[in-house]
């Protein structure tokens, strides 16, 4: 065999290592599970009765432990608050943390960051966020900027995921 055809075998080898198959630490998705979010509480304390919204994202298991999530809660009213985040599985609990915004019709303008705990089993859990409006149309001298408080429950309402599939159990009894 060639000098530069030994090269070429040498170098395709190499390439298909680095571009080959992603291994078992390659992310993965997972699916679109929505959640019903029960609004309890605000600012000014309990919320009578409880507003719902229904919150829908796609959920990535990154590897490891480590999960990203993207998505929207519906407002009817107003659009869509966009969410994104990411999040940890430690012990039977999926920590997240999400930032979200909104561009409401009006002039007024929302943004949060939301602390979220799911049970790995049910994927059932709470919520808080703490977040900040803004009206455009007072800008100037005297703009209007008014902090939030959000807390509430989350239920699952679509279809259930497993955050370890396809996982195989050395793996999992690593991550704990």
């Amino acid at each position: 065999m060639k000098k530069g055809t030994v090269a070429l075998v040498i170098m395709g080898a190499v390439c298909l290592l680095l571009l080959g198959a992603p291994g078992p630490g390659a992310a993965q998705y997972l699916g679109q599970p929505t959640w019903t979010i029960t609004k309890t509480q605000d600012e000014h304390g309990e919320i009578f009765p409880p507003e719902t919204y229904t919150l829908t994202v796609a959920i990535t298991r990154m590897g490891g432990p480590y999960y990203t999530m993207q998505g929207y809660v519906d407002v009817a009213s107003d659009g869509p608050f966009i969410v994104s985040g990411g999040g940890v599985l430690k012990g039977n609990l999926l920590y997240l943390t999400l930032s979200a915004s909104q561009n409401r019709m009006q002039t007024m303008r929302d943004m949060s960051v939301m602390h979220i705990e799911l049970d790995q089993a049910t994927l059932n859990g709470s919520l808080s966020s703490v977040g900040g409006k803004f009206d455009t149309a007072t800008a100037g001298p005297d703009p209007i900027f008014d902090s939030t408080f959000a807390a509430g429950t989350l239920t699952r309402s679509g279809p259930a995921i497993s955050l370890t599939r396809g996982v195989p159990l050395s793996l999992l009894l690593l991550e704990q």
